[in-house]
C-alpha cells in the first residue's frame, strides 16, 4: 500500500509558496484537515512548520495564505529584538539578531488558538489519513544544548532494529517555535519553554531546512518500504545563478564571487544552511526510494518536487535572461528578498512570481539540475507537471466517501500585479 507524505521546508514568509501550491492543488475554501488527510505523514521545517499548524487548526487554505500576507501578523511574528547588543552587532558587522524568540512563542499561539495548546498526538488523533489512522506528525529542530537535531513527533516510533522514537511532550505551538527560531541574524535567543531545560534553534542547523530525509528515515523506522513511499515536497523558493565570469561581476544574472574574510565568511556561514540541503536532500530521497524504477510516465521519481526557481533561462545562442518577462531589476530584487519578509510590496512580489510559476512561466526546482546550464536533468521543470503527476498519485489511491472526494484544484491563475507593484521603487529597498 502506497504511504503518502507532504514534507514542507522552512523559508519563513516564503513559506506562502507552499500554501498556493496546495490552493492550486485543491482550492482555496479547502480545510486544512481535509489536505491532511490525503497524508500518512506531514514532517515540517520552520515555515513550513507554522504552514502544518495552521492546516491543523483546520483553517481553510485561503485563511492560511491571510497568515503570510497580513503585515501586522508578519510583525507581530518577527517582532523586534530588545537587546542592545544585538543591535549593536549588526550596526557594525551586518550581523546580529533582529527579532525577539520569547515574543514569537505569543504569537505563535494566537494565531493557533484550537491546537496550538495542544500535543501534536493531540492535534492530529481527529485527523484520519488514508490508512483511516491518525495522520503522523514530524517537526524537526536542533538542540542548542546537544547540538544535534530533534524530530518533534506526534506519535512513538519504536522497534527492534530501530531503538525508542518517543513521541514529543510539548505542544504544537513550542514544537513550531522550535523549528522556526533561526539563529545568527534572525532571532536572538535559542527557544526556551516554561519548565524545561532544552533550548532549541531552526531545523535548517540539523540541514533539514527541507526536511524530506528525515521524513524517509520516519517511514522507515515504521517499517514502511521507502519504494512503496509517495512524497508531496513543497519548497519555499530558491535562488540559483550561473557563476559570474570576469566580464559578468556586476550583472544580477550571475554569482558574484565572494571576497573571503572573516565577516564575509562569517555571513555565509549564516545563510548556507538554508542554501544546499534543500538541493540536496531531494536527489538523495530520490535515489534512496528507488529513483524511477517501477514507475509509469510521466511519473520520473517517488519524490514530486515543486518550488519555484529564481534563476535566469538561457536560449540557444548561450545569452541568459530573466524568466517569464520580468525584468532585470525586478530579478535582482527577488533575489535579495530575505526570509523575513516584512515590507508588504516584498511579499507582493514573492506572491506574484509564484503566480508565474503556477502558470509554468518560470521553472520549477528539479531533482537534479545541470550545475552549468541549470537545466532540469531528473524531475519536474515546470509547476503544471509535477501538478499533474500528483493528481495521478492521489487518484491512483483514492477512495470515494466522506473526506476522500476526488480533488477539483483550483484554476492556474496568471497573475502578475505582483511584480509590477511599487516596481519604481524596488532598487532603495533591495
Amino acid at each position: 500500500m502506497t504511504f503518502r507524505v507532504l514534507s514542507l521546508d522552512g523559508g519563513g514568509v516564503w513559506s506562502l509558496i507552499q500554501v498556493k501550491a496546495l490552493i492550486a492543488l485543491y482550492g482555496e475554501n479547502t480545510t486544512g484537515h481535509r489536505v491532511l488527510r490525503d497524508f500518512d505523514l506531514v514532517a515540517a521545517n520552520s515555515g513550513g512548520s507554522l504552514v502544518l499548524g495552521a492546516l491543523a487548526e483546520d483553517l481553510s487554505l485561503k485563511q492560511v495564505l491571510a497568515l503570510f500576507q497580513d503585515e501586522e501578523t508578519r510583525r507581530n511574528l518577527f517582532s523586534p529584538t530588545s537587546k542592545i547588543t544585538d543591535t549593536l552587532l549588526r550596526r557594525l558587522t551586518g550581523l546580529g539578531a533582529k527579532y525577539s524568540a520569547a515574543h514569537k512563542l505569543e504569537a505563535i499561539g494566537e494565531l493557533l488558538p484550537n491546537c496550538g495548546g495542544k500535543t501534536l498526538a493531540e492535534a492530529g488523533a481527529d485527523i484520519r489519513g488514508p490508512s483511516g489512522d491518525p495522520i503522523r506528525m514530524l517537526i524537526v529542530a536542533f538542540d542548542y544544548d546537544r547540538r544535534r537535531a530533534t524530530f518533534f513527533r506526534s506519535a512513538r516510533t519504536e522497534g527492534p532494529n530501530w531503538g525508542d522514537g518517543a513521541a514529543a511532550s510539548i505542544t504544537l505551538a513550542q514544537a513550531i517555535h522550535a523549528s522556526t527560531n533561526a539563529p545568527f541574524t534572525y532571532f536572538d535567543a535559542p527557544a526556551e519553554f516554561p519548565g524545561r531545560a532544552d533550548r532549541y534553534w531552526d531545523g535548517a542547523m540539523a540541514g533539514c531546512n527541507n526536511p524530506l530525509l528525515a521524513a524517509l528515515t520516519e517511514a522507515a523506522t515504521l517499517d514502511q518500504n521507502l519504494s512503496d513511499v509517495r512524497v508531496l515536497s513543497l519548497g519555499t523558493g530558491s535562488v540559483k545563478l550561473p557563476l559570474a565570469g570576469a566580464d559578468k561581476e556586476t550583472s544580477p544574472l550571475f554569482l558574484r564571487r565572494r571576497h573571503p574574510g572573516l565577516a564575509n565568511d562569517l555571513r555565509l556561514v549564516a545563510t548556507s544552511i538554508l542554501d544546499d540541503p534543500p538541493d540536496a536532500a531531494t536527489f538523495i530521497a530520490h535515489a534512496l526510494t528507488g529513483g524511477g524504477k517501477g514507475l509509469e510516465m510521466p511519473a520520473v521519481s517517488r519524490i514530486v518536487r515543486m518550488s519555484p526557481m529564481i534563476q535566469p533561462v538561457r536560449d540557444a545562442a548561450g545569452v541568459w535572461s530573466p524568466p517569464g518577462g520580468v525584468t532585470l531589476k525586478q530579478f535582482e530584487a527577488l533575489t535579495r528578498i530575505d526570509m523575513d519578509a516584512l515590507e508588504q510590496w516584498q511579499v507582493e512580489m514573492i506572491s506574484g512570481y509564484c503566480d508565474l510559476w503556477l502558470a509554468g512561466k518560470v521553472p520549477n526546482q528539479p531533482i537534479r539540475a545541470n550545475g552549468d546550464t541549470l537545466a532540469a536533468e531528473v524531475g519536474y521543470g515546470d509547476f503544471p507537471s509535477a501538478q499533474n503527476v500528483w493528481r495521478g498519485v492521489l487518484e491512483a489511491g483514492m477512495e470515494s466517501g466522506p473526506g476522500h472526494a476526488p480533488i477539483g484544484g483550483a484554476p492556474v491563475r496568471q497573475i502578475e500585479e505582483g511584480l509590477s507593484v511599487h516596481a519604481a521603487g524596488m532598487a532603495p529597498n533591495a
